[in-house]
């Protein structure tokens, strides 16, 4: 395949998959090894590793333009209830609440770092991805079907955040997800649909942008013109689309619930796991 074209389909795969409950990073490595980028003048396992994580940055991008009006408010009026010029405390709660959320996964990931750079090569891949996604889709429809009062939501506070954080830590096992490991936590929690989708974005955006400039950091030694291009327009595929769709899943979340895609996560599994058995 083309690695331009290649470079295309992982920038849409990850915008459609990166903010819905199913794994953009499971996906990606599916993806990836049935069609492998090819005759780089790199090497191509490290690109392969790069690529998939750098990415992301295109949906970060899509959140903060979409949620530019939240983030900024509530950065002003930190800074104001910081400074003593504001009672408020809503805009410092907002980032403290965010900071809390992150902490145990930036930890967990940096002391698990040795084994997550190699988790792609490990030859039984396939498997740990079929395994999340039916177990992962299982734990959904449960969830799902105890029909939770929208009426009564949770706000997300302290207790909420440490606790969707340390569930969000999930997420380093290919194929769990990051979006349903916290979106799953917060349901549970009695968190609303729409909150609970949104504190996921809020969440993504430091915890991808920190994973993407260390796999930049770490790889920087194949940045060169051929690849730096290829990084970008697979970025800018990821963010033109999923802007489109984050505004088509929070849609769609007003009429309907996570159900669908614990039922699409399970039929997934289940297909990955026997076209694995099957050899």
């Amino acid at each position: 395949m083309d690695n331009t074209l290649n470079a295309f389909l992982r920038g849409l795969i990850e915008a459609v998959t990166e903010f819905i409950p199913v794994s953009s990073t499971g996906h990606l490595f599916l993806f990836s090894s049935y069609f492998p980028f090819s005759n780089l003048s790199v090497d191509l396992a490290s690109f392969e590793d790069l690529f998939d994580i750098f990415i992301q940055t295109g949906a970060i991008l899509s959140v903060l333009v979409l949620y530019w009006d939240r983030f900024y408010t509530n950065a002003s009026s930190a800074v104001q209830f910081l400074l003593g010029k504001d009672e408020s405390e809503e805009g410092y709660q907002f980032y403290l609440q965010l900071c809390i959320g992150i902490t145990p996964i930036l930890i967990l990931g940096f002391l698990a770092k040795g084994f997550l750079d190699t988790i792609k090569a490990r030859p039984d891949l396939i498997l740990i991805l079929g395994s999340s996604w039916l177990v992962g889709g299982l734990v959904m429809v449960f969830v799902e079907k105890q029909k939770l009062d929208e009426s009564t939501s949770l706000d997300i506070g302290v207790r909420e955040s440490i606790l969707i954080g340390i569930f969000q830590c999930f997420a380093l096992i290919p194929g769990v997800s990051r979006s349903a490991a916290t979106i799953i936590t917060a349901r549970i929690l009695g968190v609303s649909k729409k909150d609970s989708a949104e504190y996921s974005f809020f969440l993504a955006v430091p915890v991808l942008t920190i994973a993407g400039l260390y796999k930049l950091y770490k790889h920087r030694a194949i940045l060169n013109s051929e690849t730096i291009v290829l990084l970008l327009f697979g970025s800018f595929v990821s963010f033109i689309i999923c802007y489109f769709i984050i505004r088509l899943f929070m849609s769609f979340l007003r009429r309907r619930s996570f159900l669908s895609f614990g039922i699409y996560r399970i039929l997934l599994g289940t297909v990955v796991l026997v076209t694995y058995f099957r050899g």
